[in-house]
């Protein structure tokens, strides 16, 4: 809710302006955090100027005070303990020299601290100059009046002549101011060494602050950089985490789930008026399209699936016609060819028959003649016996009776065939009649059979059925069709098995045959139309189709069993009585 508020009220409808708003904002937390360190920095820098330029400077001068005066205290003692005018004077004149460094570095001191140990440092200086005056002008008196005594100097007015008791008081003022002079050096080099050490200390004591300046400084940067990660984090984690990415995944979402139909219809949790937002809402759209196709594509394979299971049929159908067609044309050329054969059988017959009984009458007449033989004359019975040697007169009775019975045998077969011709093509049945299967069976080898001798020995295992009510034209296609699929699953030589038998009110009828066998990954085609798996030319792929059509027809079931390099069996079973249809 308030995530809502707060975008709705703060950032703009455009996703470019709200990443825009989000990088200057980062940027200006970066600059704030540069400038901060850029002040602590500047901080730094002028402290430590402060610090070289100010207190580093009044400890160097402290220190070179102390230097100054030790060398004081040195001059002092060489000036004292010479024994000449000019080293005394040398002396003298350095001490001078020095006071006035002193001087100087006092007067810096004072001008940059008003501290009081400055200021008697800088008495002590002054006291010090006095009293070096003072001893150096006893001292030079001394050292005068020595001169004049060992005569290497012009001598004195007598009224400036100096007496014996004098120059003793003059040696005690020597060596009282000289004591004092050692101590007043003493005092300025202790007050220069406990000055030097203040400065020190302070300089220390500056050090230290700049010191914890510096941390505090380091401190605030880091707060000030933490400040600007913690902002950065935020903005970060509101505009990119939650107002772009997790808007963005429940788009991505909804569309992985779009694909269930449970959320057909639902909004995607998006709100706003930016591009996202947009995108969601178009999202919502595709999906509904994409939902409506879906639903449009179910029906069309739907229709798809329907049609081609009526194309199927269809082709089943229009094989089957022409199968039928095809077979109704064999049967018409059948029937005509047998009508045609009948005729010529016929009267082959027939004249066969009055041609034995003629010869069987002429025979009769030659045996009459060869009983009366001995009553001829004995020129006309030789040239009878010569003429019945000449033809072979007994091998010709008996070769005219079986040649005539093998003629009398031969049309019968030929009747026989194309009765079985005749029976097999059954020419316009259509109507169910009881009919017996073995004897079509029978009829179907008959028909084939010039197929079948070839290449296999035919086994017949009939169980004696009863008649089944059927169109008996179309199951002997059936047969035919089977007989035909074994033979040709037969490589060199083998045995084709036809059995049949009674399983209550079903008959049935096996062909088994020794070929090849069938692939298990064929077995589920093997009765779809054009499906073969004979080399081009050897086979259209209907025969099973038609067969199986056939046997649906007839309420029954055509199943296979078949083991590669075994050999396969085929089982159709049919009902005795055809069931009665609405």
């Amino acid at each position: 809710m308030f995530n809502t508020w707060f975008s709705r009220l703060l950032l703009p409808r455009s996703l470019r302006r709200q990443f825009i708003y989000a990088l200057s904002t980062l940027a200006f937390l970066a600059v704030a955090g540069g400038l901060m360190a850029l002040y602590a920095l500047r901080v730094a820098v002028d402290s430590t100027q402060q610090l070289a330029g100010e207190r580093l400077v009044r400890m160097q001068d402290s220190q070179e005070l102390v230097q100054r005066i030790l060398l004081i205290e040195r001059d002092v003692h060489r000036m004292l303990e010479g024994q000449s005018l000019d080293a005394m004077r040398g002396g003298y004149a350095d001490i001078i020299e020095r006071l006035a460094v002193i001087d100087q570095l006092v007067e810096r001191l004072v001008k940059a601290n008003d501290d009081i140990r400055v200021l008697a440092l800088h008495q002590a200086s002054q006291l010090f100059r006095n009293t070096t005056n003072i001893v150096a002008s006893l001292r030079e008196s001394v050292l005068q009046a020595q001169a004049d005594d060992s005569g290497h100097s012009p001598p004195v007015p007598r009224a400036t002549a100096v007496k014996p008791s004098e120059r003793l008081a003059q040696e005690e003022n020597i060596r009282h101011f000289h004591l004092e002079l050692q101590r007043q050096a003493s005092a300025m080099v202790t007050s220069a060494q406990s000055l030097s050490a203040h400065f020190t200390q302070d300089y220390q004591d500056a050090l230290g602050q700049l010191v914890e300046t510096s941390r505090q400084n380091q401190r605030w940067v880091l707060v000030l950089l933490a400040g600007c990660l913690l902002l950065a984090w935020l903005v970060t984690r509101y505009l990119f985490g939650q107002h772009v990415l997790n808007r963005l995944h429940h788009v991505s979402h909804y569309l992985r789930s779009g694909g269930d139909s449970t959320h057909v219809g639902q909004r995607v949790p998006v709100d706003g008026s930016d591009e996202i937002a947009q995108m969601a809402r178009a999202v919502e759209l595709f999906m509904e399209d994409r939902h409506q196709l879906a639903l449009v594509n179910m029906t069309l394979e739907t229709e798809r699936a329907r049609q081609e299971e009526l194309i199927k049929q269809l082709a089943q159908v229009h094989g089957q016609l022409l199968q039928s067609e095809k077979m109704a044309s064999i049967g018409q050329l059948a029937a005509g060819v047998a009508h045609e054969i009948n005729n010529p059988i016929g009267f082959v017959t027939s004249n066969l028959s009055s041609l034995r009984r003629y010869v069987d009458d002429l025979c009769k007449v030659v045996s009459a003649y060869e009983a009366g033989e001995s009553e001829l004359q004995a020129q006309t019975r030789a040239a009878v016996d010569a003429l019945k040697q000449e033809i072979d007169m007994g091998f010709l009775r008996q070769d005219v009776a079986d040649l005539l019975t093998e003629s009398m045998d031969g049309m019968q077969r030929v009747k026989r065939i194309v009765q079985d011709l005749m029976d097999f093509a059954r020419v316009g049945e259509s109507e169910k009649q009881w009919a017996n299967l073995e004897r079509g069976l029978d009829s179907t080898l008959n028909v084939v059979s010039n197929e079948l001798k070839y290449k296999a020995t035919v086994v017949k295992a009939y169980g004696d059925i009863p008649d089944v009510e059927c169109i008996p034209s179309q199951l002997n296609q059936v047969f035919m069709n089977l007989l035909m699929n074994a033979v040709q699953a037969i490589d060199v030589h083998g045995t084709i098995t036809v059995r049949t038998g009674r399983d209550g009110g079903k008959v049935w009828v096996e062909i088994q045959d020794t070929g090849c066998g069938i692939k298990p990954e064929h077995l589920g085609r093997i009765f779809d139309p054009f499906f073969t798996t004979k080399a081009v030319g050897k086979g259209s792929g209907l025969g099973l189709a038609l067969s199986y059509g056939i046997v649906k027809k007839h309420d029954g079931e055509i199943t296979v069993k078949s083991d590669v390099g075994v050999g396969s069996v085929f089982r159709v079973t049919l009902p005795i009585q055809a069931p009665a249809h609405a």
